[in-house]
């Protein structure tokens, strides 16, 4: 009888081990729907009347890419990077390979990043403790495409 019990316990460990998903990952398709700058305790909102953006960002493995198009009035500029990641529980790190801002090239980034459901948000910069700078920080919230 214990024979029976440790080997259906060794299979049931083992389904559970191979059904295992990783749900706070990211991967996919992701379009940003909120960007804000938090300056100590003023907040600009990146989506309104005068700013019209619209980015998509996509993890595949351990790469990402992310394109944009900003228009703020009349200017319209393109924003773009690529790059490897990774995450450890809430920290996230991306090792930025090309960038629309050269000086990001070879540099790191470290961000808090959350995934509740098909909600992703973003905070950078954070220190290795995950606490947003407070000068100033980013707050980026995608939702996910199907």
């Amino acid at each position: 009888m214990k024979k029976v019990f440790f080997f259906t316990l060794f299979i049931w460990m083992t389904a559970a081990a191979c059904n295992k998903q990783e749900i706070n990952v990211p991967k996919g398709t992701w379009k940003m729907v909120r960007m804000q700058m938090v300056e100590g305790k003023k907040v600009t909102n990146y989506f309104s009347d005068r700013y019209r953006i619209s980015q998509t960002k996509v993890w595949s493995g351990n790469n990402f890419i992310f394109v944009g198009k900003y228009q703020v009035d009349t200017i319209t500029s393109y924003r773009y990077g690529v790059g490897t990641w990774t995450l450890k529980g809430n920290m996230y790190e991306e090792n930025i390979q090309y960038h629309f801002d050269a000086a990001y090239e070879g540099k790191k980034n470290m961000i808090w990043l959350e995934i509740k459901n098909d909600t992703l948000l973003h905070i950078f910069p954070v220190n290795d403790l995950g606490e947003a700078n407070k000068t100033r920080h980013y707050v980026e919230k995608y939702v996910r495409v199907e």
